[in-house]
This record gives structure tokens, C-alpha cells and sequence, in this order.
């Protein structure tokens, strides 16, 4: 078996993502979100025999890479960071996933992972787990400005290239431009419901690639990063700044939920900075930035990210970047300044 990290994207896909150019622009709607989600991605918990006695938990994280090929990724906890007992790339065949892998065999299949280390001394069995986050379909409160609450898009500037689905759905697509929020404001509490879809054959940046911008600047990135590091650019970082705690991604067709708190920059009354920006998010329930300072912009490039905070209120923001992505239930709370 290869032994490998999910690999990024070559020198000329990196340069399209930097324009804000589509990947792989051929991919359909239908093709991002199939009627059948893949039966081996995503989560799967269990536990080793009872000779493993120091770490008795096992996961796995499975990820389609396109042509039959999924990476695999065993840990003994899902939503830690712990150090990865592999790593690695297996091959479908048929209804089964075969692996081996620095002394531990195994097979995935719809029902089930199983698999020995060593001579079988040590077994352990995994079933899937699905993953509820805490805040999926919460109701918004008394005091809340709901900017989509699945029936217009009203609350939002010049909606182009956004489409409303069944089910309370908002949907960029592929030729859509960032959508921004009419009203602008400064600290908030903000809850937004996403959707990533299902791109196999696609990398990095390339996969179900937004973003949640508030005071117009600073992103929470959206992104397909489900079993990977958590980088400072991946799903739940605050780009370019913070990478998240955790990786609390859910794997690509599943709801996830962001619970953002955002207190905005202060001035004091010589017009000189006083504190920088901070956030708090929750990704799926599970605390991945907390209360972190940001003293930059969160912009792809240096000289956007060294800009001064802003003054003034700024619009929500929800970014266009050339995939399908869905949006649901999104509203906010102000919080005094």
C-alpha cells in the first residue's frame, strides 16, 4: 500500500483558485450531489480486543479519491488531535475495500470495518458513525435578524448565480458571485448551516470550496477537508491566520453548522486601535477557535492581511469560489459593542 497525505493541488490548479477560477468546472450539479451518498466515506468508530489495554478506541476516516481509490485514515479518536496510527490509500474491489497497512489488515465494507493487527493477536471492529451536530435546524431566537430562513433571498444584495432548492435551501453555483447581506454590523452571534458536496477528483482548495465572512473581511473558510490536518487553510480555520483547533468536518452531503461569535475591532477615542478583532467558533458542536485574537485580515494575500481592521460595520458575507456549495437557516444576533 501507498503511504501518503491527501495530496494538494498541482502549480496550475493552485494559480486557478487564487483567481477565483473553477477546478474542474465540468463537474454537474448531479455529479456533486448524487441521490446515493458513497457507502464507505465518512466516519467509522469501534474498539480493539480487550488485549489492547492503553488505547482500547480505534476510528477511521475514509475519503474518496476517484477511481475506486480511498484514503484511510485510523486514529483512536475522531475530533482529536491525535497522532494517526496510518495514513494510507486502498483500492474498492467490489463490495469491499481491502487494506494492509504497517502490520494491521483490514476490510471495509458497508456494514462495517474490521480487521487484526500483528499475527490477530489484537482484532478490532468499527461500525459507522454519524455525526449530529448539536445546532442543525436550532430556531432562531426572539431577538435574532434572520438573513435566510429558506424562503427568499431578500435579505441579501443582488443575488447572482444563487439558486433556492427544496427544503429550505440556498445554493451557489458555479458562476455565482459572493453573496452580501444588505445590512452591515459589527459584533454578532451568527449561525450558519452548510453543505459541502461530493467532489472525488477534485484537491485541496478545489473541493466544495466558500466561505462565512463577517464585518465584510474576516472568513471562517468553508471547505470539503473532512479527514485531513486542519490547516490554516482548511474548514475552520480563520484563513490565513488561525488554523482550527480541531478538524470537526463531517464528511462532503452531510448539514454541518457553524456557531460563530465575532467581537469587532476597538478604537479608542483618539482613533487608535485598542484591540484587535476575536472569534469563537463551533464546528458541528465541537470548539475549534476559542476567543482567538486576529491581528491580521483573514486574506489570501500579505498585503490584504496587513490591511488596518475595520472601523465601520460590514456585511455578512457568504463566498462564491466556483463550486456548489448550500447554505440554510442562517441569522445572527448583535451584541453591544
Amino acid at each position: 500500500m501507498k503511504t501518503t497525505r491527501y495530496v494538494r493541488v498541482a502549480v496550475l490548479a493552485a494559480w486557478c483558485i487564487g483567481a477565483g477560477i473553477a477546478v474542474n468546472a465540468a463537474v454537474s450539479f448531479e455529479d456533486c450531489y448524487p441521490a446515493q451518498a458513497d457507502p464507505f466515506v465518512g466516519n467509522w468508530t469501534g474498539r480493539w480486543s480487550a488485549e489492547e489495554e492503553v488505547e482500547p478506541d480505534i476510528a477511521a476516516q475514509v475519503i474518496a479519491l476517484g477511481g475506486d481509490k480511498y484514503q484511510i485514515r485510523l486514529g483512536s479518536k475522531l475530533f482529536m488531535r491525535c497522532p494517526p496510527i496510518g495514513v494510507f490509500v486502498a483500492k474498492r474491489s467490489g463490495n469491499s475495500i481491502p487494506f494492509e497497512h504497517a502490520g494491521i489488515k483490514g476490510e471495509i465494507t458497508p456494514d462495517g470495518i474490521t480487521g487484526s493487527r500483528g499475527r490477530g493477536k489484537a482484532t478490532f471492529e468499527m461500525k459507522n458513525y454519524v455525526h449530529e451536530p448539536p445546532t442543525l435546524g436550532m430556531t432562531p431566537p426572539e431577538n435574532a435578524i434572520v438573513l435566510f430562513d429558506g424562503t427568499n433571498l431578500d435579505a441579501w444584495q443582488e443575488p447572482k448565480g444563487w439558486e433556492l432548492l427544496e427544503g429550505g435551501i440556498m445554493m451557489v453555483t458555479p458562476k455565482g458571485e459572493t453573496l452580501t447581506s444588505k445590512q452591515s454590523f459589527k459584533s454578532v452571534q451568527l449561525h450558519v448551516e452548510f453543505r459541502l458536496p461530493f467532489m472525488p477528483e477534485d484537491r485541496g482548495q478545489g473541493r466544495g470550496n466558500s466561505g462565512v465572512f463577517v464585518q465584510d473581511v474576516y472568513e471562517v473558510q468553508v471547505l470539503d477537508s473532512f479527514g485531513l490536518e486542519g490547516y490554516y487553510d482548511e474548514c475552520g480555520a480563520l484563513y490565513k491566520v488561525s488554523a482550527p483547533r480541531v478538524n470537526a468536518c463531517l464528511p462532503p452531503l452531510a448539514w454541518q453548522a457553524y456557531d460563530i461569535t465575532y467581537t469587532a475591532p476597538k478604537y479608542n477615542e483618539n482613533g487608535e486601535l485598542a484591540a484587535y478583532p476575536r472569534m469563537t467558533v463551533y464546528h458541528n458542536g465541537v470548539l475549534i477557535q476559542d476567543d482567538q485574537e486576529m491581528p491580521q485580515i483573514t486574506a489570501w494575500k500579505e498585503v490584504e492581511r496587513l490591511a488596518p481592521p475595520p472601523r465601520e460595520p460590514g456585511p455578512i458575507k457568504l463566498q462564491a469560489h466556483g463550486n456548489y456549495v448550500q447554505f440554510r437557516n442562517v441569522f445572527l444576533v448583535e451584541l453591544p459593542e
